[in-house]
């Protein structure tokens, strides 16, 4: 291949998706951009994943599999595919989303077009969601911009939808933490605390899927709170961008997951269980909610923020009424979808 043609290596972190990965691997091979490096890591699933990876292996040369041969959990799979990779862009795709068919060839425009060190897609289709945007031009963003966006989140914080250069990854010895829960989110924002700028595009190009009733996304689990926030005071304390912005950004993003953990807790009705956690949550929901509603730019939020603050309890029991609603009919729209 000519140097012009970048080798991109996507690596795929898989565990027990059986039903949505031939979709997804199609979506990969399918790409109008073909110079890739596919690498499969399959974290010992044991629901005929492993063997679809396979077949897909023999069929394409530039698919390689790896196995692991006990589940080891995200970061490891991530690393494991870290490792291997040769190619000069890294892309990550989760094994339950699938791609349309130009994303490898507009992420890999927008990083040469701003030559950043990452590159990120502002705008996504989902499985609720697939009308494509009008054209927006591609943006350069500073490293400051960005963790902003991130920490607030006003932007995806999973590590997919993105593309790395990956001397970028190895000079600063990125990799992905264990944790049990956002370890890409910490990956991300180490990550782009250390880029030169940031390629920002905005047209969709990746499909993230919502009806995934196994997802963790999609089930109520007290740990995945309080983890997440752990991993929030772990960000929020190595921070080596620590401006006015940034700052209100990660206390925005604290205060949200305090209440976040409190609908977690409504959610799997343990109330008597985490007797402790929930006051506290709610005391903490409640002495902070000021700074943030003051900081806030969009007034519907602002009324809402206000509310929790004054009402954590009622306000995080809506929310979970209107979360289930939602994601009832998700899996609706899914299961008819399977029908046909």
């Amino acid at each position: 291949m000519h140097h012009h043609y970048p080798l991109v290596s996507i690596i795929v972190a898989i565990y027990n998706i059986k039903t949505y990965l031939p979709q997804c691997i199609e979506s990969i091979i399918n790409q109008d951009y073909a110079n890739l490096e596919v690498i499969l890591v399959d974290d010992c699933s044991t629901d005929g994943s492993k063997q679809i990876c396979d077949a897909y292996a023999e069929q394409d040369s530039r698919i390689s599999v790896i196995h692991h041969t006990i589940n080891q959990r995200h970061s490891k799979t991530r690393n494991d595919g870290l490792d291997e990779a040769t190619g000069d862009f890294i892309v990550f795709v989760d094994g339950d989303d699938w791609l349309a068919s130009d994303f490898i060839s507009y992420m890999l425009h927008v990083i040469t077009v701003t030559q950043a060190d990452i590159a990120i897609n502002l705008v996504n289709y989902t499985t609720r969601d697939t009308s494509q945007v009008p054209d927006a031009p591609i943006q350069m963003w500073t490293a400051e911009k960005t963790l902003t966006e991130l920490l607030y989140p006003h932007l995806p914080v999973g590590v997919w939808n993105k593309i790395y250069r990956r001397d970028f990854i190895e000079n600063n010895h990125l990799r992905f933490l264990d944790r049990y829960t956002a370890e890409g989110e910490l990956f991300i924002n180490t990550a782009v605390q250390y880029a030169n700028r940031i390629g920002v595009g905005c047209h969709k190009a990746y499909y993230y899927r919502l009806n995934n009733a196994q997802s963790a996304t999609t089930q109520y689990d007290v740990k995945q709170g309080t983890e997440s926030t752990r991993v929030l005071r772990e960000i929020n304390n190595n921070l080596t961008i620590r401006t006015r912005s940034v700052l209100a950004a990660v206390n925005q993003h604290i205060w949200l997951n305090e209440f976040w953990t409190i609908r977690q807790i409504f959610g799997t009705r343990t109330q008597n269980k985490n007797a402790e956690l929930l006051h506290n949550c709610k005391a903490y929901v409640r002495r902070h909610f000021w700074p943030v509603v003051v900081d806030e730019k969009r007034f519907s939020k602002r009324i809402k923020y206000f509310a929790t603050g004054l009402f954590p309890i009622v306000m995080a029991k809506l929310k979970n009424l209107q979360f289930d609603i939602s994601l009832h009919r998700d899996q609706l729209k899914h299961n008819i979808e399977r029908k046909y």
